[in-house]
């Protein structure tokens, strides 16, 4: 096991890593948000993480969430199988939107820039990639295992978060009532 991946799972307590999940449920979840803990803002100022330059991710510092503007934020790892087919998903929701409609950002807690880079340009990747080696956004969003998928409005409400592979129909309608809400 690398010492990244020991890492996040000693930060999100992981018994197991059924489907990369880490949650110990073993299976996608989404969770609609109700105005409880998922439903409110998580950060007061916006996070700003250091962005690769590589494909369609710009370099320099980069937020999580653009205020303002609807975001998706995409909590993932090169070693984790269901990633792989999730960058499809959203490559297809990204390209449905312009960057003022709809904000996509992927964070990793990885460290390794060449795995990244790799996993990027194999998967096609147009938006920008973070890296979040000391967990600030992964423990903002209390994100327990990946991939993970938080959805939040303009004001930085958590409006729709899934664990797992999210089918891209479901994808795409979360995203529509965001953009349109």
């Amino acid at each position: 096991m690398r010492p990244t991946r020991r890492r996040f799972l000693a930060v999100v307590g992981a018994a197991s890593l059924a489907g990369c999940l880490g949650d110990g449920e073993g299976g996608a979840r989404s969770t609609p948000t109700d105005g409880g803990p998922t439903g409110t803002s998580t950060d007061a100022e916006v996070t700003r993480l250091e962005a690769l330059s590589v494909g369609g991710s710009p370099g320099g510092r980069v937020p999580v969430r653009e205020p303002g503007t609807p975001s998706l934020v995409d909590f993932f790892a090169t070693w984790c199988a269901p990633c792989k087919p999730q960058m499809a998903s959203l490559g297809t929701v990204r390209g449905a939107y312009g960057t003022d409609e709809l904000h996509v950002a992927s964070v990793t807690t990885e460290t390794d820039r060449d795995a990244i880079r790799d996993f990027w340009l194999e998967y096609d990747g147009t938006w920008p990639v973070l890296l979040d080696p000391d967990l600030a956004a992964t423990q903002s969003y209390s994100v327990k295992g990946v991939p993970t998928l938080v959805l939040l409005d303009g004001a930085g409400d958590v409006r729709w978060r899934h664990r797992g592979l999210a089918g891209e129909d479901t994808l795409r309608r979360e995203v529509d009532e965001a953009v349109e809400g």
